[in-house]
């Protein structure tokens, strides 16, 4: 188990997570004061700008408000992020509030890469998130370039300085897009254990979310005005994606979510319910016994810790069939068919077709979705992952 037990982990900048039901108010105060703010600058997009939610968040700025900017769309496209940067810049803020999901969190954190390299002065970021795609705990962020493909950017400077979650101001997302990034951190969590070099401490939290996912993404499906199951949700969120200070993308699913989000204009939560199944499955088959041995471990946690599970899907039925594996292997194509079963449940289940992708274009988003660097899934079968989802 050497890949496991030998390593490194350098913290993140991040310094301090509120969570909980009306942690707002008081502790974006709070963190405004221990970050020194004094003018702070909303980012976010159209939609959540006319919400009430928005108002809550002004209102506790006060005077510190230098602005807000709402044009950062789905997959932030870099003339979005550009335009927000301009108005920082004119504002003179010194601190982002990025509020809702991936996109504006993404965006802030691109902007405060860009202006390090620029040798700019240093601006702080707090992600206050409204969907579970947790991209408030990475040193990553994604843009859409003028082509329309997807581009990634890393450093450590990058992280937001600090995260509330608080399950209020998720109430007003909608119930497909709560429910899909709860799937794209099911995906975060279940690459996180075949991704190499993981920290040990980012494996164990990865691990303990499977569980809460399983049993609180269908119990907020059926009972959506229920706070408890939404910070449930929040937290194991958090725990998803631990803050990681690796860069670049988790596994062969997130790779190609990133290939087929912005050219496909596919939501990143509902490319993980399509390419995330099958993509365990063929890992389950290839990867180092010590990861399997991991995915082993999910199936035996969900098993234990969700009441009334229902079976695994049938589809992945043949692989674990199949003569020679071994047993922990079996597990990992199970957690395969636990994961598919998950997606029916939430009434998420989707082809590509529905969003024009072609066979033809298949080996142009496997070559840029740059899974084929991984040794645990082959171009052909990442190919057949496509297909059988088109």
């Amino acid at each position: 188990m050497s890949g496991l037990t030998r390593g490194s982990y350098s913290r993140s900048p991040l310094q301090v997570v509120k969570y909980g039901a009306a942690s707002v108010d008081p502790g974006l105060a709070q963190i405004l004061d221990q970050l020194g703010t004094s003018k702070a600058f909303i980012l976010t997009g159209s939609s959540l700008a006319k919400l009430p939610l928005m108002h809550r968040v002004e209102e506790i700025l006060g005077d510190r408000l230098a602005g807000l900017n709402d044009g950062i769309g789905q997959h932030a496209p870099i003339a979005g992020i550009r335009a927000a940067s301009k108005d920082l810049d004119e504002m003179g803020a010194d601190t982002i509030v990025a509020v809702g999901g991936g996109s504006p969190i993404d965006s802030a954190k691109a902007i405060k890469h860009w202006r390090s390299k620029e040798g700019k002065s240093p601006i702080n970021i707090i992600a206050i998130p409204t969907t579970l795609s947790v991209a408030e705990t990475t040193m990553n962020a994604g843009y859409t370039d003028e082509k329309g493909d997807k581009r990634g950017l890393s450093s450590h400077v990058m992280c937001p300085d600090a995260i509330i979650y608080d399950a209020d101001l998720t109430l007003d997302t909608p119930d497909w897009l709560w429910l899909s990034s709860g799937m794209r951190a099911v995906d975060h969590a279940v690459e996180t254990l075949y991704r190499a070099e993981t920290p040990p401490n980012v494996l164990s939290c990865a691990l303990s979310s499977l569980p809460m996912f399983f049993r609180y993404l269908p119990l907020s499906k059926a009972h959506p005005e229920n706070i408890q199951f939404r910070e449930e949700l929040q937290v194991a969120g958090w725990l998803s994606l631990y803050p990681n200070p690796r860069p670049g993308s988790i596994g062969p699913s997130h790779g190609l979510g990133h290939a087929l989000g912005a050219k496909y204009s596919i939501p990143h939560g509902i490319t993980s319910c399509i390419t995330l199944p099958g993509c365990v499955a063929r890992v389950a088959r290839h990867a180092d016994e010590e990861y399997v041995g991991l995915m082993s471990e999910a199936v035996r946690r969900i098993e234990a810790g969700v009441p009334g599970l229902p079976p695994p899907t049938t589809r992945f039925l043949g692989e674990v069939e199949a003569k020679g594996l071994s047993q922990e292997r079996r597990d990992g194509i199970k957690l395969a068919g636990y994961i598919d079963s998950l997606i029916d449940r939430l009434g998420l289940r989707k082809r590509l077709s529905e969003y024009g992708v072609r066979k033809e274009d298949f080996e142009t988003i496997i070559s840029d979705g740059g899974v084929t660097k991984d040794k645990d899934i082959s171009a052909q079968e990442i190919y057949d992952v496509l297909e059988t989802e088109l």
